[in-house]
């Protein structure tokens, strides 16, 4: 039939019976379903009122007011306009673009910080070897000497014709990555370490060394660092603080001597500058005391004993000992301090130079820089107080010796008040007044001893829980405490005996005086087994001092008893501690050489200990026999 023409009845009842057919043959349910999607398709969606939809409560869709809104009596709105679900066209694809971009990122990012550290790496050798090959500062350096035609500049500074490397140019070796203009403008004759070196140096300084010489304030030091060059630290305090460090570290071991000569070479040129008025800063006394600490670490002893001095002088001269005392007035030097802060700053820097001032002497015999009786500063404060910038107050030094005035004390304050008694038994031994008489037990020798020794009773007593082992273990100071407490003692009852037996006085007194001696002794052996799991570098180097004095007595114990096996294996511990000491603090070396000797001449079989490197000259001998122990401990 042509098409577009009616279909004919015939052909309408042939395709109704077809599509009967079909619909038998189809699953059963399957035009109800069909008829409920287009029934759902063509029924209107609902639309919430705005109200509704905003409170998120069920919503009729009642027009013009939904039921919910005419009970509550609320003004019914609908938005006619219905905002599709879900995220817009695209959003998806544009999230992972984003991702990818995130990953090409981070997959840079890595390679960029792995090329930064293996750089880093570079610098920080390329550093320490110009460092070792440009050798020691000469001695035109030390006098601050205006020429500076003989700089050594390393090899990755290349100086152009005037002296200067050129303008614009950059050297990828170089420390700094460029010319450190910081050189000229603070007069240095080589590049500052990289900045990751002095951070790391920095680090092991305040947790390895600080403790024990908590004399420069943390906070305020690592802000100073982020001022301009010529309002930061002086470079020679820097320097020093970095040999300390690398003294206690085998990865900047070998840069420890070359730090300290610039320590020296720049806190002398400070010192010779205009008419020296540059060196009269707190900074520089710091550097100073520091110095002489390192020093005799490094049994330099006549650079150590100048030092020390050094040190004292500008305490002295900028009046760090009268802080917090009424005087006469004098010359004034600094400024008053800003704050609490500053104060104690000064100071923990007066007592340090004050602690230093008697190790020096007792170990030699010469007299102290630092009359007690002129100081009118009050004792340091706890640590965190310090850190934290914390006003406390605290007792003076007089009052730490008197009564139960120890109960009061900090750790820094304990090594300053046994750094007294240092002084005092010095003064009893050295000082004899006219009224001595050493063979009269009411004379002025035994006064002064039952003085000292009712001292260190009463501050062994009446030390805080803090202050004791094996409570104050993490804390250095509290172990050198301990330690020099029992020290004292042995020096003052050795000095006992040796009046005693040569004065023919009753036996029950020097009796009396070696059972003192041994149980010091004894004391100072435990504190030592209860710090031999400890990093030993961390502590106060003049601990080699106090083990060196508890070996002698058991040595002289020895002579008369040789049998007696807890003495001997007492001794045997003090001599392992004393070699393993000694790895990290050379000081411990002079001592090994005396107790050599005193092992030898008792018939007494010490360690297998490697040979000694023998003095270097009649002046280094005399003082690595810290003030002739026969004539100081013993008779």
């Amino acid at each position: 039939m042509p098409s577009g023409s009616a279909d004919s009845p015939e052909e309408i009842l042939i395709r109704a019976l077809a599509e009967s057919n079909d619909s038998r043959h189809s699953p059963p349910g399957a035009n109800g379903q069909d008829q409920c999607k287009d029934d759902a398709a063509n029924k209107p969606k609902r639309i919430a009122c705005v109200l509704c939809r905003k409170r998120k409560l069920r919503c009729d869709g009642m027009r013009p007011t939904c039921g919910t809104c005419k009970r509550l009596a609320h003004d019914c709105a609908y938005d006619e306009v219905r905002k599709k679900s879900g995220p817009k066209r695209g959003y998806v694809k544009l999230l992972e673009a984003r991702l990818q971009q995130v990953e090409t990122l981070l997959k840079n990012q890595e390679s960029t910080d792995q090329n930064k550290d293996a750089s880093r790496q570079d610098a920080t050798s390329a550093y320490v070897a110009n460092t070792i090959q440009q050798g020691r500062p000469d001695a035109s350096g030390y006098l601050g000497a205006s020429d500076k035609a003989g700089i050594t500049f390393p090899e990755s500074i290349s100086p152009g014709p005037d002296g200067f490397q050129a303008s614009g140019s950059t050297n990828a070796n170089s420390a700094e990555g460029e010319y450190p203009w910081e050189m000229i403008g603070l007069g240095l004759d080589e590049p500052l370490p990289p900045q990751d070196v002095m951070d790391d140096l920095y680090n092991l300084y305040f947790t390895k060394i600080h403790p024990s010489l908590p004399v420069i304030h943390r906070p305020r030091f690592l802000a100073a660092m982020n001022l301009a060059p010529h309002m930061r630290p002086p470079v020679c305090l820097r320097y020093i603080m970095w040999t300390l460090a690398a003294s206690v570290t085998d990865k900047y071991d070998a840069l420890q001597e070359h730090f300290y000569h610039r320590a020296r070479k720049y806190a002398q040129m400070d010192e010779m500058r205009g008419h020296g008025e540059s060196t009269i800063t707190l900074a520089h006394c710091q550097a100073w005391t520091l110095l002489a600490t390192y020093e005799f670490k490094q049994m330099y002893f006549p650079r150590a004993w100048m030092s020390a001095g050094r040190a004292v002088r500008l305490a002295q001269m900028m009046q760090l000992h009268r802080l917090d005392g009424i005087g006469l007035d004098v010359k004034q030097c600094l400024p008053p301090p800003k704050d609490w802060t500053e104060r104690e700053e000064r100071r923990r820097t007066f007592w340090m130079a004050f602690c230093i001032d008697r190790y020096a002497s007792i170990g030699t015999g010469w007299p102290m820089s630092i009359d007690e009786r002129d100081i009118l500063t009050n004792l340091p404060s706890t640590e965190d107080a310090f850190d934290k910038s914390k006003p406390m107050p605290t007792c003076t030094l007089d009052q730490a010796m008197n009564g139960q005035g120890a109960s009061q004390l900090h750790p820094f304050g304990g090594i300053v008040l046994t750094a007294a008694l240092f002084g005092h038994n010095l003064l009893h031994l050295h000082r004899p007044g006219p009224d001595d008489r050493d063979d009269d037990m009411n004379g002025g020798f035994w006064t002064r001893h039952r003085k000292i020794e009712n001292i260190l009773l009463s501050t062994s007593l009446a030390l805080p829980d803090s202050l004791r082992l094996p409570t104050g273990l993490p804390d250095p100071n509290v172990v050198f405490l301990n330690m020099s407490i029992h020290t004292s003692a042995i020096c003052l009852h050795q000095a006992a005996i040796y009046k005693a037996d040569k004065h023919r006085l009753p036996v029950s007194i020097s009796n009396e005086s070696k059972i003192r001696c041994v149980t010091a002794a004894a004391g100072i052996a435990s504190v030592m087994r209860m710090i031999s799991h400890l990093d030993l570098a961390a502590m106060n180097p003049f601990i080699s001092f106090c083990v060196y004095v508890a070996a002698r007595v058991f040595v002289q114990y020895l002579k008369t008893r040789p049998k007696d096996q807890q003495m001997n294996s007492s001794l045997q511990f003090l001599l392992q501690a004393m070699q393993a000491l000694r790895r990290k603090n050379p000081l411990t070396e002079s001592f090994l050489v005396q107790l050599d000797l005193d092992l030898e001449s008792a018939g007494i079989l010490g360690l297998q200990q490697k040979p000694y490197l023998p003095p270097k000259s009649n002046a280094v001998s005399s003082l690595s026999q810290p003030g002739k122990p026969e004539k100081y401990y013993s008779g």
